[in-house]
Formats: structure tokens, C-alpha cells, sequence
């Protein structure tokens, strides 16, 4: 299946869907008070474009939302690449991280809240912690599935281990640290507007939406912020997924991000992390006579 062909595919849906929400919301099986057409939602979602004190509150979201995934990429590659590279670190910290990582961020928000206060500072401390995971353990699995054979070509060629990290073992991973901050970039942007919804005063997009939800006939509003942050969340995954295809043009169908996504939900533990060595057909095996491998 081709691009045009996704799209197409992709537009037919959603106009599918917006015509269920316009018949159940016309027909009266539900209250319009409660649920409104999807014609007037998408309206008045159109309408606060120029709403210069809403733009505000989606810019508050965004800043928020490129911070923590800022500090989650900071911390999460890094260490990732260390428990990937040296086994006896990964054996030593894995019980801490399979305690932390089924934690979810949103019960956090009052321990976080009670000790940073309401504000940036809590938004982004919680992001970040909801945003590292995937990175992470994409970053884990992308160095075992690193082709040894390109290493051991690398090292009978005098390479030393930084050398090989930066010229094989990095670059092969990068697609996969790539799917893992798309996926991130979503749970990211969830936090954001969850972190403002609960707090319920200050800036932001998930402030937009409380303070509606609070007014008389506010639910029109409040859907069209829910609309303007699916949007905001398509508009984030479309430039990453544009990013990856030019960043990475080898991986033909996206092959490999599919089983990156998928690798989200292994432990860094695992077999594939730990020992992982498949066969030369990925990145990786181009990687060794791609410039920059041993044959330069």
C-alpha cells in the first residue's frame, strides 16, 4: 500500500467517523447539551484558532510537552545505551526499573504536586517520568538486535569499543530510539493535559478544558479542546513519522519501527536485549559497509 493510498484510506475514516458523531448527535438519542454535532464541535474548535488567549494556553501545553520529552531523550538514551552495552549495570538496576515502570504518572500528580508545587516544574518532572520508558527500553532492545558479525569486523580492525559504539552500534539503534520517541511524543502530550486538567488553575491547554467543563453549556468547548489536542497529537506523530522515512530511507515500510513499537513492552532484562544478535538484514549489517563502517 502506497502513501496516497494511506491517506486516502486514512481521510475516508475519519470522515466516517465524523458523520456517526453528526447522525448521534442530530438524531436526539443523546442530549445536545451532552453531546453536541460533531459539525458544531469542529466549528468552534475552528473558531478558537483565533482565540489569541487559547492560543496562548496550547502554546503553555506545547512548551511543556517539549521540555519533559527534552529531559526524558537526555536521560533515557544515554542510559539505555549504558544498560545495553554492559550487562552487569543492567542486572544491578533492572529491579529498580521493573518497580518504577508499571507506576503510572497520573497517580503521581499529587506526591509530585505536594513536592514541586503546581506548576512547570510539576508538568514536565511528571512527562518526563511518563515519556522515559519508551526510549529507554526501545534504546535496550535496538543494541541487541545490534548484527555482531559488524561489530567483530570493526574490532578485528582495531577498533576500540567507543569506536564501535558511535560507528555501528549507535547508528543502528537510532531508528529504534526513533520509534520509541514517537510513542513517547503521544504519552508525552497525554501528561501535559491531564497534569493542567487536575490541577485545574494556571495555563493550558488541559486548563482550557477544565474551566469549560465547569461552565453552564460548556460541553461544546470542552470537546473542541479534546479536538484541538487530537489534533495536536496527529499533527506531532506526522512529522515524526516524516522525520524517521528521511532519516532513515533504508528501512523500507518501516519494518523495523514496527518491531521497535513492539519492543516497548520487553523487559531490558530480556533475551533480545541481553543477547540479542539477529541475522544481517536490518541497519545494522548495511552499517558496516555504509561510510563510516570498516571498509572507509
Amino acid at each position: 500500500m502506497n502513501r496516497r493510498q494511506e491517506l486516502t484510506l486514512g481521510a475516508l475514516g475519519a470522515l466516517l467517523a465524523f458523520g456517526a458523531c453528526e447522525a448521534v448527535g442530530r438524531a436526539g438519542i443523546v442530549r445536545r447539551s451532552y453531546l453536541p454535532p460533531a459539525s458544531e464541535v469542529l466549528a468552534r474548535a475552528v473558531e478558537l484558532a483565533g482565540d489569541r488567549t487559547f492560543l496562548d494556553d496550547v502554546a503553555v501545553t506545547l512548551r511543556a510537552w517539549a521540555l519533559g520529552l527534552g529531559v526524558a531523550c537526555a536521560i533515557a538514551i544515554p542510559l539505555g545505551l549504558l544498560l545495553g552495552s554492559v550487562p552487569v549495570v543492567d542486572d544491578a538496576v533492572r529491579a529498580v526499573i521493573e518497580f518504577l515502570r508499571p507506576l503510572p504518572s497520573v497517580a503521581l500528580i499529587p506526591l509530585v504536586s505536594l513536592l514541586l508545587g503546581t506548576g512547570t516544574e510539576t508538568e514536565v518532572t511528571l512527562i518526563t517520568y511518563a515519556s522515559i520508558w519508551p526510549i529507554l527500553f526501545n534504546t535496550v532492545y535496538g543494541l541487541g538486535e545490534t548484527d555482531p558479525l559488524a561489530k567483530d569486523t570493526l574490532r578485528t580492525f582495531g577498533f576500540g569499543r567507543l569506536s564501535i559504539l558511535l560507528r555501528v552500534e549507535l547508528p543502528a539503534t537510532a531508528p529504534f530510539i526513533v520509534a520509541g520517541l514517537r510513542i513517547s511524543a503521544a504519552t508525552a502530550l497525554v501528561l501535559a493535559t491531564a497534569t493542567e486538567l487536575l490541577s485545574g488553575f494556571g495555563q493550558g491547554l488541559g486548563i482550557f478544558i477544565a474551566q469549560a467543563q465547569l461552565a453552564t453549556d460548556g460541553t461544546r468547548d470542552v470537546l473542541a479542546g479534546v479536538v484541538w489536542a487530537g489534533a495536536l497529537g496527529l499533527v506531532i506523530n506526522g512529522v515524526l513519522v516524516w522525520g524517521e522515512r528521511k532519516a532513515f530511507p533504508w528501512r523500507a515500510g518501516a519494518r523495523g519501527t514496527r518491531g521497535a513499537t513492539r519492543a516497548v513492552w520487553r523487559s531490558p532484562g530480556g533475551s533480545g536485549a541481553r543477547r540479542g544478535g539477529s541475522g544481517g538484514s536490518g541497519p545494522t549489517a548495511s552499517a558496516a559497509g555504509r561510510p563510516g563502517g570498516p571498509d572507509r
